[in-house]
């Protein structure tokens, strides 16, 4: 049973190909979307890559992945992602995309509105937004709404200063556009929801949400189902575990109304390689579903650093939306492949096998010891010594299982993208020991694409211990493993 499941399955972190350069600090600095070509001043971290933000759109039996530093990541099964590089490239933050008359629309963090033809572009500059009085306006971290009847819809964060108080009042607004000439704000600023820490725990800024005055509340998506608007929002920060999204919801329409349902937050996962999950959207999917895709916190070179993830959503019996099986960072079914999974199950029942063991590295550098690559944690990693040109991690599992899956998170140390030393693919195969000898259980010595998480399923066979081997990396690279881990059940 799980061998014919394990192939229709991905895991999370998300394993996306081509994950593109993190520019965070420099970034701000360029009006509007760019391709990249400025040259960063000031950064003191070294480089790295990162992807967040997500706006997903299901549109003609297709998954368009739009994240913030790049796009777009397009997909028909969920499984292979492709790399379809859009002109403008770079969004900056928080891009949002919807149809709109036969083209799409497109806007992201503080810049102007966009069109296209088609969902991957090219997208030509249609300007500013434009208020009633006729000043021009961007937005932070916008969202663009089409309701069922044409009318056009923006949203996006703001703050005020709290009277007489020490800290800025974070609060989501909402505006109506000009169906035919959707830059025209028609009406708003709306007020449609406001940070309130002392009533929401989850709004709180802090890993323990330790702040009753203060949390970003940002990041807002607008979805519609059943006839019910849903306010999607991330809080309290991105930089850390604690980052979650959660739910305001109108019977009315989408600039009034709304409330906070009482089941949030809707993404929350404080531990582990999948940590935090926040900033993102809600989509419809094939078979009536609903997917939460989110932003991860990783944090491994430079605190905005992050991830992309996604899982089931579905609507409890009040009409509030909640994750029936929670956020996960185990191997899970695509959308598509179960009728209802919401009621059948989403997951083929694999385990993690190899978290928190001890591992056997072929060697390391000081405090780059092997037991950090298996201690579920995105700030630590097991790093060979240089002269080490085929480096191993051995795990032993102290059972017999049946493996079939392995998800391996890679350290690119040495990476500068101004000196032309770049990201490319990992070369590498896995073993398994089944108490007699060493099995081949997947191949990538002659590996092309690109994946900075690596999540690679296969026939199943029964191992007490797993073997990582290193063979090939990106010249000037030197690799290191942040996670590996393999997934499985219990042999009977």
């Amino acid at each position: 049973m799980f061998e014919k499941d394990v192939f229709n399955s991905y895991c999370n972190p998300l394993s996306i190909p081509d994950m593109p350069r993190g520019i965070d600090g420099w970034l701000a600095r360029e009006k509007g979307m760019f391709e990249p070509g400025c040259k960063p001043q000031d950064v003191k971290e070294g480089d790295y890559r990162s992807i967040s933000d997500p706006t997903v759109m299901y549109y003609d039996n297709k998954w368009y992945l739009y994240p913030s530093y790049g796009m777009a990541w397009v997909s028909e099964n969920f499984k292979d992602w492709k790399h379809v590089r859009t002109e403008p490239y770079c969004p900056k933050y928080s891009p949002c995309i919807i149809p709109w008359k036969g083209k799409f629309l497109m806007t992201s963090w503080f810049c102007p509105l966009y069109v296209a033809d088609s969902p991957v572009g090219p997208f030509q500059c249609l300007g500013e937004f434009i208020m009633p009085d006729g000043s021009e306006v961007t937005f932070c971290d916008p969202a663009m709404f089409a309701d069922e009847d044409g009318r056009l819809y923006v949203y996006a964060f703001d703050m005020q200063k709290v009277p007489e108080e020490d800290y800025q009042c974070c609060r989501t607004l909402g505006y109506e556009l000009d169906q035919e000439e959707p830059r025209k704000i028609i009406q708003g600023p709306v007020e449609l929801q406001v940070m309130r820490p002392n009533l929401y725990w989850w709004e709180r800024n802090g890993l323990h949400y330790q702040d009753t005055k203060f949390g970003w509340t940002e990041g807002v998506h607008v979805m519609k189902h059943e006839g019910r608007y849903y306010l999607i929002y991330a809080a309290p920060n991105t930089t850390n575990g604690s980052y979650c999204m959660a739910v305001y919801y109108s019977d009315e329409s989408p600039l009034s109304g709304f409330v906070c349902q009482k089941k949030n937050p809707l993404t929350f996962h404080r531990e582990g390689i999948v940590r935090g999950a926040g900033h993102g959207c809600v989509e419809h999917g094939p078979n009536g579903t609903l997917w939460a895709f989110y932003t991860i916190a990783t944090g491994n070179t430079h605190k905005y650093e992050r991830r992309i993830g996604m899982d089931l959503v579905t609507v409890d019996e009040n009409g509030e939306l909640y994750c029936p099986y929670g956020v996960t960072d185990t191997p899970q079914y695509i959308p598509g492949y179960r009728n209802n999974p919401e009621t059948e199950g989403n997951s083929p029942g694999l385990y993690p096998l190899t978290g928190w063991c001890r591992p056997e590295g072929s060697s390391a550098k000081p405090g780059r010891d092997a037991l950090y690559a298996c201690d579920e944690s995105s700030l630590t990693w097991w790093e060979p010594q240089e002269e080490d040109r085929i480096p191993t991690l051995t795990c032993d599992l102290l059972a017999n299982y049946d493996v079939m899956a392995a998800r391996i998170f890679w350290k690119e140390n040495g990476l500068d993208y101004d000196n032309g030393i770049l990201p490319g693919a990992m070369q590498y195969y896995v073993e398994g020991y089944n108490g007699a000898q060493w099995e081949l259980l997947l191949d990538c010595r002659d590996a092309s694409e690109d994946f900075n998480i690596d999540y690679k399923t296969f026939s199943s066979k029964k191992c007490t211990k797993v073997r990582l081997t290193l063979t090939g990396w990106p010249e000037g690279i030197h690799p290191g493993v942040i996670d590996f881990a393999v997934f499985g059940v219990r042999s009977v």
